[in-house]
């Protein structure tokens, strides 16, 4: 009930078929499904707002319908903004949506996907809070930005039932930032909390396994690393930067090791008995992680 649906959303009403694509490189396959579909196909969804040309001539691209796409991909969603104020050169929001809107109201349900709900007013942060009081657990999907995110916010966090936050760490500039949020938010007793970790936008490897490394051992989280894909990527996975590919002399090395990195520091608790300098990357193990 709680997970993502991980794909492409369908349903369909009388004679029509609706497509919502949150990823660009499930395009392609929505494109498939709307050529041999009989029915008239509406498409929508981030990927779909993105690229809308992709599906313009075998479907009807529209940015909203009156059924509640999100319900579809994770009935236990909401969100109570939309857009963001920051403009990260690897982010699609400021493109899909642009600057941060305060909803007037919004369905009550745990798993909350803002995208930068620490960017919004105090008013509004609290009273999100508090229309989630009578909830069992809470869980705010996306990172808080930690350069907003202060004791205000934590302290009104503590009011919430078994509560989960997590913040975004995409370059090392952002270090003092995070280590300092994550001080306040353990003062006020917030222990669930995750560190989304970008890797491969722009960086090399040290600097991803410094910054994976640095969440795991200098504040005790273990990251959730989160491979870069270019805005319009139609396949996932195939870009590496050129610092990747300078450090280890060819694209085919190159890939090698970032699916070791990702493979080890995604799953952390199977791993962490091992130094990572020893991990060697397995492609059975790439296959049973394509299950989850």
């Amino acid at each position: 009930m709680y997970k993502w649906r991980k794909d492409i959303a369908q349903w369909t009403a009388k004679d029509t078929l609706y497509l919502s694509v949150v990823f660009t490189w499930d395009l392609p396959r929505a494109r498939e499904i709307a050529e041999t579909s009989k029915k008239r196909v509406v498409a929508g969804g981030p990927a779909v707002m993105l690229m809308p040309d992709y599906l313009g001539d075998v479907a009807d691209v529209q940015a909203s319908t009156v059924f509640p796409a999100l319900a579809f991909h994770n009935p236990m969603a909401t969100f109570t903004t939309r857009g963001c104020p920051n403009v990260c050169g690897f982010c699609a929001v400021p493109s899909i949506e642009g600057g941060l809107i305060e909803l007037k109201k919004w369905d009550i349900r745990p798993i909350v996907c803002d995208n930068n709900l620490t960017a919004a007013s105090m008013k509004h942060f609290n009273k999100v809070v508090d229309s989630l009081k009578t909830l069992p657990f809470v869980d705010f999907n996306q990172g808080f930005d930690s350069s907003l995110f202060n004791s205000e916010h934590a302290e009104k966090l503590t009011e919430l039932n078994n509560v989960k936050i997590r913040f975004a760490f995409d370059n090392s500039i952002r270090q003092h930032d995070l280590e300092d949020t994550i001080i306040v938010a353990r003062r006020y007793g917030l222990k669930n909390i995750g560190v989304y970790t970008l890797v491969g936008y722009d960086s090399s490897p040290e600097d991803d396994l410094y910054r994976l490394t640095f969440v795991k051992d200098v504040l005790g989280i273990r990251p959730n690393p989160m491979r870069y894909q270019p805005l319009y990527a139609l396949k996932k996975n195939e870009y590496l930067p050129e610092q990747w590919i300078h450090e280890y002399r060819s694209r085919e090395k190159a890939e090698i090791e970032m699916l070791r990195l990702m493979q080890y520091w995604s799953r952390l608790s199977w791993h962490e008995h091992i130094p990572f300098d020893e991990y060697v990357y397995r492609d059975d193990e790439r296959k049973q992680e394509a299950l989850f």
